[in-house]
């Protein structure tokens, strides 16, 4: 898998512009620092490319934009925020290694096939990359528009690509994504190799969801797992890269081969007009194992560069770098090298052996022979002892003066390494302090944030108390209300009405239902009720204690005993009996199911002794009605 990173548009011509464009980018107009954003070339998981104009040169540029969806958000339309509390060191520690590696690549100054970085800035809480803006097409377009590649086209792409390699891994950086769609190639097939991976390299091994940055086909395998990656691993990028140039098609996936490796060499094809030499280094290339791949690009010339393929069984070493870097080889074919002819050979030696064996025989001489009676029978020549005092003296002094040069060349390298150091330790200490900064900033925002979020949480509950206060309020005071609006009906018992919960008043129009009863409709039942109310004069009072669903008033009535004095209206609420429980306790009603519990017993001890109701009604039918 890979991610769709909007470096590959940095290829594309003005007019490719992407159509749909997130509304979470910067828009035309806005500035970051001298550069005016034109237009969005493209964007992916872990930032956006735009095309911008440098006003200050008056160019257009390519500028990359630090912005992993995963962890970050845009807020305002300008400054870029940690999605939460939690992410921001992922964040921060994403955007200083993109920073780094920004700094990085924009210290190699016209690297041969590489895409040139010319500034990298921080500004709206995240960071910048500053490229050149390319036009021309890929080389997977190119594939896919005229086929497999000449070995004349390999020629002028490879050799480039292997220079700017070179000097990108020696500045301890790596491209992590190597294949066609990041080649891109200009009018003439020359190679550009574009979208470093330093906004997706800088969540490596940091953030699990973030970690697979890898194109299938063109990776190696320690790309998918954990194991060390180096520039062996980008090798196998660009191995796979040129065998699909060569072969029209990629390579087996890298996965796929450590379980059941498929791959066919291409010294088996031996395609016509490539050098044997570059077939056995795209191949070596290709090793599924780290180990058995060039571990460099000057460890894999002499692989690519060689006139002949290595024979079976031959061993070929591409370890540690042991060798000078062999020189640009055309995959065409080998370049023929001058042997020294052997009579020159054997005649330098003979030459200074000559020479040697003659200024031995002359010092023997002069020691030996006439010399030493020279020395013998003459003093020391005067001229000759103030001559060599005086080049004693002469070299004691250059020596002298070599020795106080090389003194004050000291004290001036340890002045200026000190300088150095001081310097170095105040651009860190002021980066640090810039950190510290731009954190203690971020803590400030996530605290405001977060103290506007409390308020609003705090607002909204003192908001549903204070309404939950005035709905008891209303409450409290609706029933207030209704218990003073509460009826009274005072007069004496005159019929029932349809239903034995359903009585009338004399001079009162409307029927009143009694509380805690259950309708009983029973024309039986109803004369009986009705007679044995009616046996003697009766005063009922009845009060309103509550109300159906649908606004319907219940009452609770008392009516006179029957040992009652007249007048029956004046007897008070504690010489009078329960309307609906006596109607209970004769059988003559049913308690509703939420009744009293003295209605339950009443209607327990009525239903024992079988009165009226209880012959009527079966108990199966009656345990239906609620459960007791």
């Amino acid at each position: 898998m890979t991610d769709d990173s909007s470096d590959t548009q940095i290829g594309s011509s003005p007019a490719d512009q992407p159509q749909d464009v997130d509304y979470v980018a910067l828009k035309p107009g806005q500035t970051i620092g001298r550069y005016e954003i034109l237009a969005v070339l493209g964007q992916g998981g872990f930032g956006i490319t735009y095309r911008a104009r440098d006003v200050q040169l008056d160019r257009e540029v390519a500028i990359k934009e630090y912005l992993p969806s995963a962890l970050a958000v845009r807020q305002d339309g300008e400054t870029v925020l940690p999605r939460s509390t939690r992410m921001a060191d992922d964040f921060g520690w994403g955007r200083d290694r993109f920073v780094t590696e920004g700094r990085t690549l924009a210290s190699l100054h016209r690297v041969p096939a590489i895409v040139q970085v010319f500034d990298f800035l921080e500004a709206n809480g995240t960071a910048y990359i500053v490229m050149e803006l390319l036009s021309g097409e890929t080389l997977e377009d190119r594939i896919k528009k005229n086929g497999k590649l000449t070995p004349e086209e390999v020629d002028r792409i490879l050799w480039p690509l292997l220079d700017g390699l070179e000097q990108v891994h020696s500045a301890g950086f790596l491209h992590r994504d190597i294949k066609p769609a990041n080649i891109l190639l200009d009018a003439a097939g020359n190679p550009t190799l574009i979208d470093f991976g330093a906004s997706r390299a800088a969540m490596v091994g940091r953030t699990a969801a973030m970690t697979a940055i890898f194109t299938p086909g063109y990776a190696a395998a320690e790309q998918m797992t954990s194991a060390k990656q180096g520039p062996w691993s980008d090798i196998y990028g660009l191995a796979a890269t040129i065998y699909h140039a060569i072969m029209g098609k990629a390579p087996p996936n890298a996965f796929d081969r450590m379980l059941d490796d498929s791959y066919e060499p291409l010294t088996k094809f031996a395609p016509v007009g490539f050098s044997p030499g570059l077939l056995a280094g795209v191949d070596a290339g290709l090793a599924v194992a780290a180990r058995d791949r060039p571990q460099s690009i000057a460890g894999w010339r002499p692989v690519l560069g060689m006139t002949s393929a290595p024979e079976a069984g031959a061993t070929v070493v591409m370890g540690k770098d042991t060798v000078a870097p062999a020189a640009r080889v055309s995959v065409l074919g080998a370049p023929t090298v001058a042997e020294p002819s052997p009579d020159r050979v054997s005649e330098e030696p003979k030459k200074k052996t000559g020479l040697w064996v003659a200024l031995a025989a002359v010092l023997v001489l002069a020691l030996g022979g006439g010399g030493y009676y020279a020395m013998a029978t003459r003093g020391p020549d005067p001229e000759t002892v103030r001559a060599k005092a005086a080049a004693e003296a002469a070299e004691e002094a250059k020596r002298k003066a070599q020795a106080d040069a090389n003194k004050a060349q000291a004290e001036a390298e340890k002045l200026r390494a000190e300088k150095a150091q001081q310097e170095a330790k105040a651009r860190a200490e002021q980066e640090a302090k810039d950190k510290a900064e731009a954190q203690r900033k971020m803590e400030e925002d996530a605290l405001r944030r977060a103290e506007a979020a409390f308020a609003e949480k705090k607002r909204a509950e003192d908001e549903a108390r204070q309404k939950a206060e005035a709905e008891e309020a209303a409450r409290r005071k609706a029933a207030e209300e209704a218990r003073k609006a509460a009826e009274f009906a005072a007069g004496n018992f005159d019929h029932f009405g349809k239903t034995l919960n359903l009585i009338v008043i004399k001079d009162r129009p409307g029927d009143i239902r009694l509380q805690g009863a259950d309708s009983v409709d029973d024309p039986d039942l109803h004369k009986l009720a009705v007679n044995a109310l009616a046996e003697q004069a009766r005063n009922v009072r009845c009060r309103q204690t509550d109300r159906l669903t649908d606004g319907t008033p219940l009452y609770r009535c008392l009516i006179t005993k029957r040992t009652a004095k007249e007048p029956l209206a004046d007897a008070p609420d504690s010489d009078r009996d329960d309307l609906a429980l006596t109607l209970i306790k004769t059988g003559l009603l049913l308690a509703s199911c939420d009744a009293p519990r003295s209605y339950s017993e009443a209607e327990d001890d009525a239903r024992g002794r079988k009165l009226y109701l209880w012959g009527r009604v079966n108990v199966p039918e009656y345990k239906r009605r609620c459960t007791r």
